[in-house]
């Protein structure tokens, strides 16, 4: 791969610290439809530089890229996103085990807070079965926790917070953690967006179907998917999940979303419009699995 493809999602680590710093320096000088006009745009950057770019880098092999993923999701407050969607999403995808998985009939504000908790919680589960399973911790709490990187992350939030209210003072804090709310928020939309009724089938020894690239929904917008490191590629993504963004494709196959996120997104919002576009598209594609077609 080119250098450059390398670089692109790092370079949002710098480019959001820069942009979140400015966006607190200002916030105190603001008040009422201007200060929340500061915190929606700043929120809406974050869930594309900030949580998009480390989505991209939490999936690479390099410590570096992993590490620098980490940072960008503390930096809006949800670190334990870096545990949970790789050792959990992706391998519960499409099953009702998948906290991040939205079911058919289910709206967007019902599930955005589920997907939430799900996140922190199996997050957490899943540090103390490694940290368990590894023995772990057998010199005192203190550094069993320390080991848990869901309260490695948490920790790092929490000095990002700090950091802000020591230089722009308390009510910095105030937009900082309004900006990360906005950014988690717009990170959930998309995960609603994503999986949406798709649901992997069981087999007869009780295991859940191999994931592919029917468990995810598709689309092929190509100036948004250029801005998201392919990120609307997500059957491929999810199919081949170690395959970085310049190298995923779009599965002809895959059921595909009728526009792109930013029209998905807002039609989510609105949950009686929502079912009336996307459950017809999973009938017939529950009908093309039905009659076994590719």
């Amino acid at each position: 791969p080119h250098p450059l493809n390398r670089a692109l999602p790092l370079a949002c680590l710098p480019a959001w610290a820069l942009a979140l710093a400015a966006a607190c320096a200002v916030s105190g000088t603001l008040e009422g439809w201007a200060w929340w006009g500061l915190v929606a745009s700043t929120g809406a950057t974050g869930g594309i530089v900030a949580i998009n770019a480390a989505h991209e880098l939490i999936h690479r092999p390099g410590r570096l890229e992993r590490v620098a993923g980490g940072w960008l999701l503390a930096s809006v407050g949800y670190g334990a996103f870096k545990v949970e969607h790789v050792r959990g999403h992706h391998l519960r995808v499409a099953t009702p085990e998948d906290g991040a998985t939205a079911q058919r009939g289910e709206s967007l504000w019902r599930f955005v807070p589920r997907s939430v908790i799900a996140t922190l919680t199996h997050a957490w589960q899943l540090e103390a079965q490694r940290l368990g399973a590894a023995g772990a911790g057998h010199g005192g709490r203190a550094p069993r926790l320390l080991r848990n990187e869901t309260v490695r992350w948490a920790i790092a939030s929490a000095a990002i917070a700090t950091a802000v209210g020591a230089l722009w003072g308390p009510s910095a804090v105030g937009f900082w953690a309004a900006v990360a709310a906005i950014a988690i928020f717009e990170l959930e939309v998309v995960n609603y967006v994503e999986h949406y009724g798709l649901a992997r089938a069981r087999r007869a020894d009780g295991r859940w179907e191999p994931v592919d690239a029917r468990h995810s929904w598709n689309a092929n917008s190509t100036v948004l998917n250029a801005v998201l490191f392919n990120l609307q590629r997500h059957s491929d993504h999810h199919a081949h999940g170690g395959r970085p963004y310049v190298s995923l494709d779009s599965v002809a196959h895959a059921p595909q979303l009728p526009a792109g996120y930013g029209a998905m997104v807002l039609l989510a919002l609105v949950p009686p419009a929502w079912r009336a576009v996307m459950h017809p598209r999973l009938d017939r594609q529950a009908a093309i699995e039905a009659s076994g077609s590719p």
